[in-house]
């Protein structure tokens, strides 16, 4: 993975073709978005190995598919050019690893934006639900509120910096820090009221 200044970034991937007869190579440029999506997806998976849930998900970018299946320890990617399609398969930990220095630099990022700094410190004032809090181990809880409050940061981060966000908008004004602390609290609470069961979810 290479990230640069501007907030983009390109996937390189080395391979071996499946009949063993050399070796292939997917590249493809990212956007700020694309780049985002990728570092969420690796921060997700993290999120559901802590939490024990070995169903597959999926990541779909610009003519790009990332397959997670912890099942198997594999990621496949599926890069796609006009007819074309290339196919590779990496490993769970191999990905995270490569992925963990690209999630710092965005986290440094969305910290060093115009508004990363309070909303890191509202973030770390969010506990995880009860409904949430009572399923894990104490260290698990940890692990699970840190890498939320990373999610959060880093998608609260990019939504303040959009034109017009509503919640840039309560940030900026003192009298509306009551209402910001509310909204993120809401948001964090959402998110992680989203990795419970889908019935608990609905009752939350």
């Amino acid at each position: 993975m290479e990230t640069r200044e501007n907030g983009t970034g390109r996937l390189s991937l080395s391979f071996r073709g499946e009949r063993g007869s050399g070796i292939s190579r997917i590249a493809c440029d990212l956007t700020q978005d694309d780049l985002l999506q990728l570092v969420l997806f690796a921060e997700a998976n993290g999120l559901r190995d802590t939490l024990g849930d070995t169903g597959r998900s999926e990541l779909l970018l610009n003519g790009l598919v990332l397959d997670d299946d912890p099942t198997r320890g594999e990621i496949t990617v599926l890069r796609k050019t006009g007819f074309s399609e290339q196919t590779a398969r990496v490993g769970r930990d191999v990905f995270q690893a490569e992925m963990a220095g690209v999630v710092d630099i965005c986290l440094a990022r969305a910290e060093e934006s115009k508004h990363g700094e309070r909303l890191k410190e509202l973030i770390a004032a969010c506990p995880l639900p009860e409904q949430l809090q009572d399923r894990l181990a104490p260290d698990e809880a940890d692990a699970v509120r840190h890498r939320l409050h990373e999610i959060a940061l880093l998608l609260l981060a990019a939504n303040t910096m959009e034109r017009g966000s509503p919640l840039a908008r309560l940030l900026r004004r003192k009298k509306d820090q009551t209402e910001a602390e509310r909204e993120v609290a809401g948001f964090v609470r959402s998110l992680a009221l989203g990795l419970l069961p889908r019935t608990e979810s609905a009752q939350a």
